[in-house]
């Protein structure tokens, strides 16, 4: 093994190995232990994937040849999901070839058999590093649960694999100069991820300029971003518009495609061009933005004419898709638990069990930004310890239907029944047997039977 290794910067690294050969995962997972690493095994590719819908690795080690589910197919199924996941394949002299061939498909590296621990344990720490993996106790926002489940990016921590995935492909990105289209729902968190980015970018100490395409009518949108000259008084005054305050720095344009068709075009192009003019001067300006934009139109740029989308195209626009908060159920509890622990007061409120059982089924159709707003309300209107699932129901916008049993919807509609019996007869007992077809008699025991009191309905 290579002594002069930092393996303390890949402490705590997750590696899961797949083999069909019991023993040999016993010594790949004591092997890599033994430098800090954890480790999970899977004795098949099927084992493999269902340990992933729960426990993303950093790292996977798979062999090549197995029953069932070889490691290629498993490779591919991996990165369809994870494309920026590492694997290393294993493979006997055989099969060299074939190993050979995969690292062009995608495979990280490939450790021919037989193969000593050091030599794993290097190529293991190598591929890591190559692959920016950093280790939590050295990551200034890092964190993990106890249980290894969740993973973080800056201030946003996740347990889906879906987020996982996503967050993988920001980080490789943040650092990068690429044109970002974040596309998903309204309220799914595409500006925080947005600002998240800028933090994590070369550009981070410099200005972070935020303007949206929804909230701003089209003619102010224009002057917002492409600023006006003036003519120096104080009735017209110079206006910087966000392509120049933005200078150095990150703009982020929220709803883009809420812009108009004329305003976007005129974005792109100077975008392309990296040069842009005032709305009332032909004078240029350089231009030296990150950009970020979102949209909630899933699946294409919106619908702007042939000379816009070529512009995204010459952009060479990198799209990803935050997914929405119903498919990624498994944060919802930690969402609205962290919610709850930001709000003044309310540190000490818990969610009843059949309340954390309506979050994690609702539909949620404002993503996270519903979730949050529900749970602020909760916290708002709860006068005991514990928010219940009447009361979060009551906050949703589309509320849960919920069916109550066949007795107790009986007995609900017996009672509503007499009292109303009563209303219209001002608690006279024998008009209101009268009414229901019932005798004095019945209708008592009916009256007794809900401990109704006829005379507290008389005025």
């Amino acid at each position: 093994m290579n002594t002069t290794l930092d393996f303390s910067l890949t402490d705590g690294a997750k590696v899961l190995i797949v083999d069909d050969n019991i023993d040999l995962l016993r010594l790949i997972s004591l092997r890599l232990k033994s430098v800090s690493f954890e480790t999970k095994t899977a004795e098949s590719a099927a084992h493999a994937l269902a340990i992933m819908d729960a426990w993303i690795p950093d790292l996977v080690i798979t062999d090549l040849q197995m029953p069932g589910i070889d490691g290629m197919q498993f490779f591919t199924q991996v990165h369809a999901q994870y494309p920026l996941l590492p694997v290393i394949m294993i493979t006997a002299h055989g099969t060299i070839p074939d190993a050979v061939a995969a690292t062009q498909d995608g495979v990280a590296s490939f450790l021919k058999k037989p193969f000593d621990g050091d030599e794993l344990v290097d190529e293991v720490f190598r591929i890591l590093r190559e692959f920016g993996f950093v280790s939590k106790q050295k990551a200034v926002n890092a964190q993990e649960s106890s249980n290894g489940s969740t993973v973080s990016f800056n201030n946003i921590a996740s347990k889906s694999p879906k987020m996982a995935a996503l967050m993988q492909e920001l980080e490789r990105l943040a650092p990068t100069e690429a044109v970002i289209l974040l596309e998903g729902e309204n309220g799914c968190g595409k500006d925080e991820l947005a600002r998240t980015m800028h933090n994590l970018s070369e550009r981070a100490n410099e200005s972070l300029v935020h303007i949206s395409g929804a909230a701003l009518p089209h003619d102010l949108f224009a002057l917002e971003m492409f600023g006006k000259i003036g003519n120096g008084t104080i009735d017209e005054p110079e206006f910087q518009g966000a392509f120049r305050k933005s200078f150095n720095g990150t703009l982020i344009l929220s709803d883009f495609n809420e812009a108009s068709k004329e305003t976007v075009v005129r974005f792109l192009h100077a975008l392309v061009r990296k040069k842009a003019k005032p709305i009332d001067s032909d004078q240029e300006y350089e231009i030296n933005s990150r950009m970020i934009c979102t949209t909630s139109v899933i699946g294409r740029y919106g619908k702007f004419n042939s000379r816009a989308a070529d512009f995204w195209e010459k952009l060479e626009i990198t799209k990803l898709t935050v997914p929405a908060l119903r498919e990624r159920r498994e944060d919802i509890h930690q969402i609205a638990t962290q919610c709850l622990r930001s709000i003044n007061g309310a540190e000490n409120l818990s969610f009843a069990n059949k309340a954390i059982h309506l979050m994690l089924t609702a539909e949620w159709p404002g993503n996270v930004r519903e979730l949050v707003s529900v749970v602020r309300q909760c916290a708002r209107l709860c006068r005991t310890k514990v928010i219940s699932e009447s009361l979060l129901n009551s906050r949703l916008s589309n509320p849960m239907f919920q069916i109550t049993p066949l007795s107790a919807a009986h007995r609900d509609f017996e009672r509503n029944y007499l009292t109303q019996l009563l209303k219209v007869t001002n608690g006279n007992v024998t008009k209101a047997s009268e009414m229901a077809k019932r005798n004095r008699t019945e209708f008592h025991r009916l009256l007794n039977k809900h401990k109704i009191e006829a005379k507290s309905f008389r005025t």
